[in-house]
C-alpha cells in the first residue's frame, strides 16, 4: 500500500492527511539544524521535522527528524479503527441495506 503523498502548503511546510479527510495527521517543516554545543565539529543540516497535527500549534507533538521528504511521510502512521465502529456486510454500503 502506498501512503498519500504530503500537501504542500508553502515552500518548507507540507500537511499529511490520512484516516480524516478533513483534518491533517501531522506537519513536516523543513528546518536547519544545527549541532548542539560539544557535538564536534558537525555543519547546519537541512532535515524535514514532523509534527503531529493540532489546531493549537502549542499541542502538536513532536515524531521526529528525517533526512528526506519520502521517510518524513511514511513516519505519519494511520489511525487503528476500533473494531466495534467498523461497518461491514451490507450495512456499509448503506442504500443497500434491507427492505422492511
Amino acid at each position: 500500500m502506498s501512503l498519500p503523498r504530503p500537501i504542500r502548503i508553502s515552500r518548507v511546510e507540507w500537511v499529511c492527511m490520512r484516516n480524516d479527510p478533513v483534518l491533517p495527521k501531522a506537519v513536516i517543516r523543513l528546518v536547519t539544524v544545527r549541532p548542539r554545543a560539544g557535538d564536534g565539529e558537525g555543519r547546519p543540516c537541512e532535515r524535514y521535522r514532523v509534527v503531529t497535527w493540532a489546531p493549537d500549534s502549542a499541542d502538536r507533538m513532536l515524531v521526529g527528524y528525517f533526512a528526506t521528504l519520502t521517510e518524513a511521510n511514511a513516519a505519519v502512521k494511520f489511525d487503528i479503527p476500533d473494531p466495534a465502529t467498523v461497518v461491514t456486510g451490507h450495512a456499509a454500503f448503506g442504500m443497500y441495506g434491507r427492505s422492511r
